[in-house]
């Protein structure tokens, strides 16, 4: 936006109206300004009339706020508030205006590196953000949090949104940030003082002695290289069968998603994006991949990038789907970094499975349907998987 003083903007106006009534007919028209005349093109000229008609009304609230509002005003916290208001108007919670320090935050988070207190969340069915995941020897991890505790505030104030709330959690290494959660019936409040987190995103390992697991927690940048490395080393142990794990992932980088399906996947379709306009763009797998036997693990917290990986096996059939049916965020988000380091974060697309069904609002079902025990003591559905690799 262009911010220019009372007298500048009345002046061009003015001049605009004069030239209008002068040179009506031509293909140009001259402004007047402080140092001299500048030569307009027609196009320009009626851009900058629409531009000054649409945006009068805000500049004169804003400037008679400046004029005679009781207290003092910070413009800077007023643009930042009118951005965010504009694409809250969009009533897609996951489209955003990010000030420096979000940007900041949100760029670390998807490069796998921030400050922190070291955990992961999810949002339950009924609305709770669950603890997922605790980073060892993390601030919280330190504090004495667990998994499956529900996150109810940040520094006294409660979210609606997990990235708002993820967000907030996040700040500059050093500072303190209070967290009130719920263990059972009980509810705690701790001080967290706030570090550099640099979490992998890939976890692998063996189980029932001649089986791989990988789990992958989100995809950020880094995530296909942990992936290719660990699978790899799996591969060198001769393990039977993989287990990949996509339970609570939330998504993230749709490009890291690509790449492990690529890995697991021969030659065939991944996924294609839409637009608004209709314009379609496919992604393919080569036919390079793994000679494992696989399946892979999805609940309802298996969120975007996790599910074009999930659509793109289910449909070229390359390993069973075992646990419940995926969150559905089938849309892709783009961002707009601006000078001043703010950016926007604009839903822009949506992605459809191989055969073109619908994941957003739907998500990916299982091929076989497998709920966790009620006491949480067994996992059921990583049985299941070893079971049909086993059997199969």
């Amino acid at each position: 936006m262009i911010k220019m003083k009372r007298k500048k903007f009345i002046l061009l106006i003015v001049s605009v109206v004069i030239a209008t009534l002068f040179l009506a007919s031509a293909a140009f028209f001259i402004l007047s300004g402080a140092k001299g005349f500048v030569l307009v093109g027609k196009s320009d000229f009626d851009t900058m009339s629409e531009i000054s008609e649409r945006y009068a009304k805000l500049y004169a609230m804003q400037e008679t706020v400046n004029d005679q509002f009781l207290w003092e005003t910070d413009e800077e916290e007023q643009m930042n508030a009118i951005y965010k208001a504009l694409i809250d108007s969009l009533g897609d919670k996951y489209s955003v205006y990010m000030d420096k320090e979000e940007y900041a935050n949100w760029n670390n988070y998807v490069n796998g590196t921030f400050t922190g207190v070291g955990i992961t969340f999810a949002e339950d069915d009924e609305g709770n953000f669950v603890i997922t995941d605790i980073l060892n020897g993390g601030p919280a991890d330190s504090a004495g949090l667990k998994e499956d505790d529900i996150l109810l505030t940040v520094d006294g104030k409660s979210y609606d949104d997990s990235e708002e709330m993820a967000s907030h959690l996040r700040g500059k290494e050093g500072t303190e940030v209070k967290v009130t959660y719920r263990r059972g019936s009980r509810e705690r409040e701790v001080s967290l003082v706030r570090a550099e987190v640099e979490q992998p995103s890939v976890y692998g390992s063996t189980i029932d002695g001649d089986y791989g697991y990988i789990r992958i927690t989100a995809f950020e940048k880094s995530t296909a290289e942990q992936f290719r490395k660990e699978l790899a080393g799996l591969e060198n142990k001769n393990v039977k069968g993989l287990i990949v794990d996509l339970r609570d992932n939330p998504g993230g980088l749709m490009d890291q998603g690509i790449e492990v399906a690529d890995m697991l996947l021969p030659e065939c379709t991944i996924t294609h994006t839409e637009d608004k306009n209709g314009k379609t763009e496919y992604y393919n797998s080569d036919e390079s991949c793994t000679k494992l036997k696989y399946a892979v693990l999805i609940n309802e917290n298996t969120a975007s990038a996790s599910e074009i990986v999930a659509a793109a096996i289910k449909d070229n059939q390359g390993g069973p789907l075992i646990g419940t049916t995926t969150f559905g965020k089938g849309i892709i988000q783009g961002s707009m970094e601006f000078k001043d380091e703010t950016a926007l974060k604009l839903t822009i697309m949506q992605y459809l499975s191989p055969e073109g069904n619908q994941i957003n609002g739907v998500g990916v079902k299982p091929d076989y349907k497998v709920k966790m025990s009620q006491d949480g003591k067994k996992d059921s559905q990583l049985r299941k998987a070893l079971n049909l690799l086993k059997d199969g």
